[in-house]
């Protein structure tokens, strides 16, 4: 027997006819309530309009007076006791261990503010977070920090001092910062002057230093410690032995005659290829743009294999003007400059920037020479 199946009720949810009011009358006391909500919301309204902006603290604010009486009350900072100096003695700098800086960088005038800080690269992002990197991969090996107060104008100046491990690092890192610049020399140091301080190396240090205003003491002041950090050049080789000159900054500074100052060091990433690594350059004199390349290799199987690594990379965006089997010459399609490239045994040479192809022929010559001269 099969059981008979009802359809289930559908609910109607919207309907057509018209609501309802299941309540007959409203109490008074609802009555009187909507009333009373609407006069107090008429009275905000009009209070709003009529006080605009003419709001006065005192009406509705504790007095300033009564303010100020209780916060006179109310130790809010103590600063610490310092040692009494005499102003008219000279500072020494027997009582603080200044090392790595110089002594001379203390005067009459400038004293130093709490002791060195040193930073090592596990924690070189806690003084320069966004900095870091760019010294780390070049050879960082620690940050020396001093601040410097003058006791005439309560003017200060933070010193920076890294040390890079090796000229190579500190050229590397200073290249970066002086592009454009016009670097100048005094004693030993590379450096050029900021608004408010100094940036400069000396063999394998890196300094920077910053005034906290912009005046003729901090500019002073900068100056002397240009003089002041040329120490660290015999503090530099006394300490390392008299260590050997890179091969690379030996041949430009040492044999072509290049100043210092026109040498620059780039560690990685070179003519933007990551596969170019540890380039020397340096201003050729011919054009604004030209300058001299040079890399010490391994051995010229590896120093071959880097020139053809860089003609391949570079033909994407020059032509071919000449190749010899020697030296190859080649043209950018849109600067129109020269880029020119050989070697000899491990030293790969060149020029980029060079309106004139023909002026390379005279640093080509000048550098091998100077190679066949170490030979022998």
């Amino acid at each position: 027997m099969m059981a008979s199946s009802r359809p289930l009720t559908r609910l109607q949810i919207f309907g057509l006819r018209r609501s309802r009011l299941l309540r007959t009358t409203i109490p008074l006391t609802e009555n009187l309530s909507v009333a009373l909500l609407g006069l107090l919301l008429i009275g905000l309204l009009i209070w709003v309009i009529g006080t605009g902006n003419d709001f006065d603290p005192t009406e509705r604010d504790l007095p300033v007076e009564l303010q100020s009486s209780n916060a006179q009350n109310i130790p809010i900072y103590r600063p610490p006791l310092k040692p009494w100096v005499d102003p008219a003695r000279p500072v020494t700098s027997g009582t603080l261990d200044l090392a790595p800086f110089p002594a001379d960088i203390l005067d009459a005038e400038w004293q130093p503010v709490g002791r060195v800080k040193h930073f090592q690269a596990a924690n070189l992002f806690e003084k320069i977070n966004g900095e870091a990197e760019k010294f780390i991969k070049q050879g960082f090996v620690e940050l020396a920090y001093l601040l410097l107060r003058s006791n005439r104008d309560d003017s200060e100046i933070a010193i920076e001092l890294f040390d890079q491990g090796n000229l190579a690092g500190s050229l590397g890192v200073f290249a970066e910062h002086a592009a454009g610049r016009r670097v100048e020399e005094l004693g030993g140091v590379n450096f050029f002057t900021t608004g408010a301080g100094v940036i400069g190396r000396v063999d394998r240090y890196f300094f920077r230093a910053a005034g906290d205003r912009s005046n003729e003491a901090i500019a002073t002041k900068a100056l002397s410690l240009v003089k002041a950090f040329g120490a660290l050049a015999a503090t530099s080789d006394a300490a390392a032995g008299k260590a050997e000159v890179p091969a690379g900054f030996a041949l430009l500074h040492q044999r072509l005659g290049i100043p210092e100052k026109h040498i620059q060091f780039q560690e990685a990433n070179v003519f933007q290829y990551d596969f170019a690594r540890r380039f020397w350059f340096a201003n050729a004199g011919i054009d604004s743009e030209a300058r001299l390349f040079i890399h010490v290799g391994e051995d010229a199987a590896t120093a071959e294999v880097l020139i053809n690594a860089l003609l391949q990379e570079q033909r994407y965006d020059y032509d071919l003007v000449a190749d010899d089997g020697n030296v190859t010459i080649l043209r950018h399609r849109f600067l129109k400059t020269h880029f020119v490239i050989t070697r000899q045994d491990e030293f790969v040479f060149g020029l980029e920037g060079l309106e004139d192809k023909e002026a390379a022929a005279d640093w080509l010559a000048r550098i091998r020479k100077s190679l066949s001269d170490d030979q022998t």
